[in-house]
C-alpha cells in the first residue's frame, strides 16, 4: 500500500515502463463492454485501459491517486470526448452513487490502503446489476494476489452484498469479479 502520493517523476517513469497495454487490454476484454456501459478505472495510471475502453463505451473514467498521473492520462488522452480522469481514491471516490455499470481494478488493488472501505466506495458508485472486475498479477508478494488472497477478495465482496462473486485466471493474472447487488 502506499502511504504517500507518487512524486511527479517517479509518475512518468511508471506510466513508460509499467504501461502494458496487454494487461490493460485484458480488462477491457474481460469486461464484455458495450456501447451503453460508463466504466470507472480506479488505480487508473496512465490511462491506457481508459483509454481502449472508450472505444466502445458511452463514458470512461478514470481515477488515481496521484496527480501527477492524472495529468499524464489527461494529456494522453486530449481530444477524446468521453474520456474523463480525477484524483481520488479508492476509499473515497469522487462521484456519485449508482454512476457506473462496470468498474475494474488493474494492478492497483494491492495499493489500496483500506480494501474494505475501497470495496464499499466500489458497491457505492457500482449501479444495480453493474460489473466488477479486480485484476492482479497471481503472485505470493506484496504486488499481486496469491489464490488465499483472491479467495479472500471474493469472501468480502460476498460479504458485503455482491453478487456472483467468482475468481478467474487469465494468463499471470487472478481476476475477481462479481455484480452490483
Amino acid at each position: 500500500m502506499d502511504e504517500q502520493e507518487w512524486p511527479k517523476l517517479k509518475s512518468t517513469i511508471y506510466s513508460w515502463i509499467w504501461r502494458n497495454p496487454r494487461s490493460n487490454r485484458i480488462v477491457v476484454d474481460v469486461a464484455g463492454l458495450s456501447p451503453e456501459d460508463q466504466t470507472l478505472d480506479i488505480g487508473c495510471g496512465p490511462g491506457v485501459a481508459v483509454r481502449h475502453a472508450a472505444v466502445t463505451v458511452t463514458r470512461a473514467v478514470g481515477v488515481d491517486r496521484s496527480s501527477a498521473m492524472v495529468d499524464i492520462a489527461k494529456r494522453r488522452s486530449e481530444g477524446l470526448p468521453n474520456v474523463e480522469f480525477a484524483v481520488g481514491q479508492a476509499e473515497d471516490l469522487p462521484f456519485p452513487d449508482d454512476d457506473f455499470s462496470v468498474v475494474w481494478s488493474a494492478h492497483s488493488y494491492h495499493h489500496w490502503e483500506d480494501r474494505g472501505k475501497g470495496l464499499l466506495e466500489t458497491k457505492r458508485v457500482l449501479a444495480p446489476g453493474g460489473r466488477l472486475l479486480i485484476v492482479e498479477t497471481r503472485s505470493q508478494g506484496e504486488h499481486g494476489l496469491s489464490l488465499d488472497g483472491a479467495l479472500g477478495v471474493q469472501a468480502d465482496l460476498e460479504r458485503l452484498g455482491f453478487l456472483d462473486a467468482s475468481i478467474g485466471r487469465h494468463r499471470d493474472n487472478y481476476i475477481v469479479a462479481a455484480r452490483g447487488a
